[in-house]
């Protein structure tokens, strides 16, 4: 199903959604770089008992000004996004526990909106759930490459290359779920990106950089799924980033053997039962 909302500039989008009878609570989902709404599909059919609406990030996605995918970050506008989004679901849904999910730099932006302190009051948001957040890379940029991205963004901002260059020296996409099958169809997707703007990976650096700061900020009672094998950050560089939570209601779940796509990946069931135990316990 679709739910039609309107960004804070006017913009009518459509939403992916899929509603639980009798819902025990909401969950509003944010994709990672390069993703969709549609891609947490799998989620209603393992954790049961909770709707899920799932918005297109501007930019990516569906977004349907098709030119401006890949090209610009613009955190502070994927803000205003968010908050129109869960204010729209938060009318559907007046008296449900409402939580805002994130996947990959998806949660980075999620874990940035609760970070706001008034925003996620303003609506009642119950929890944040944090999918393999890439607070940190496990090929690190050098300092000099950095202040020359930098500069390069700021003459060539709209410059595209592959992000994949920063994850090992080539535009090969590196393995992202165990899955095969399910990531060679991600590039036959129409929302699928292959190069982003320089414009765009300087912000993400930024965002990255700032993750720990981030952290700090965050009250929310918080949930942080990390995946053993994932290609972009490592287990340990989470764990640090997860200490600095200000939160004392937070949880960290591991999964050593799984990838960075943790619900397309062969240990979705875990992920799903422990999905499913933290909304129940958050909800009473």
């Amino acid at each position: 199903m679709s739910f039609l909302w309107f960004t804070e500039d006017g913009e009518k989008r459509c939403a992916n959604t899929w509603r639980a009878e009798g819902a025990n609570g909401v969950v509003a989902c944010v994709h990672g770089m390069g993703g969709a709404g549609e891609q947490f599909a799998p989620l209603p059919e393992m954790v049961k008992g909770f709707s899920f609406y799932a918005l297109d990030l501007r930019g990516q996605g569906r977004d349907p000004v098709v030119s401006r995918r890949g090209l610009a970050l613009n955190v502070e506008w994927q803000m205003r996004d968010i908050a129109a989004f869960l204010k729209a679901v938060r009318q559907a849904h007046p008296d449900e526990p409402l939580y805002l999910m994130g996947e990959s730099m998806g949660s980075l932006l999620v874990a940035s909106y609760a970070a706001g302190g008034d925003r996620g009051a303003e609506l009642g948001l119950s929890g944040v759930i944090l999918s393999a957040p890439v607070v940190a890379l496990i090929r690190a940029v050098p300092k000099p490459v950095r202040l020359i991205l930098r500069t390069l963004g700021k003459m060539f901002p709209n410059y595209r290359l592959s992000p994949n260059r920063f994850v090992n020296g080539n535009t090969t996409a590196p393995p992202i779920t165990r899955d095969r099958a399910y990531q060679d169809s991600l590039k036959e997707k129409t929302h699928y990106i292959s190069n982003f703007s320089l414009g765009f990976l300087v912000e993400l650096g930024a965002l990255i950089d700032g993750s720990k700061a981030i952290a700090k900020k965050i009250k929310l009672p918080t949930l942080v799924l990390a995946a053993g094998q994932d290609c972009y950050v490592r287990i340990d560089q989470v764990e640090s980033w997860f200490h600095q939570i200000t939160s004392e209601n937070k949880t960290l779940r591991v999964y050593p053997d799984a990838y960075h796509l943790l619900w397309h990946d062969w240990d979705k069931n875990l992920v799903g039962e422990d999905l499913s135990k933290w909304l129940s316990q958050e909800k009473r």
